[in-house]
């Protein structure tokens, strides 16, 4: 799902894949599973820089489990940079939600993914 909005006159993506976007800022979560652990990660990218909050949830899906995580705090990303904002470790064989909300000069948007479960 992509979300985009104004932001005088800057446009922000919210996306949960690592294609690429037309948007100046876009969001994107990663996951990676290695020795039974789901590693997530939150990346913004951003074609100027920019300042901002974020909060990065993960909660269990289905009967999988009683997770729910919260991490969250102010960035500073530099022009045509990656940042990464957060990461998590969890246990592989579960399914989880996980959504990055981003705000930047009062303007929100958000990316989110279902992550594990059968292939």
């Amino acid at each position: 799902a992509l979300v985009a909005l104004s932001l005088t006159g800057v446009a922000l993506a919210g996306t949960n894949t690592s294609g690429s976007s037309d948007a100046p800022i876009s969001c994107e979560i990663k996951a990676s599973e290695n020795r039974g652990m789901i590693t997530l990660e939150t990346l913004i990218h951003s074609d100027t820089s920019i300042q901002g909050q974020y909060r990065f949830k993960v909660k269990s899906a289905g009967a999988s489990g009683n997770t729910n995580l919260s991490q969250g705090s102010n960035f500073r990303a530099t022009a045509g940079e990656p940042l990464q904002l957060g990461r998590m470790m969890l246990s592989s064989g579960a399914v989880y939600d996980a959504s990055l909300d981003i705000t930047v000069s009062g303007v929100s948007f958000s990316c989110a993914e279902r992550i594990g479960g059968a292939t």
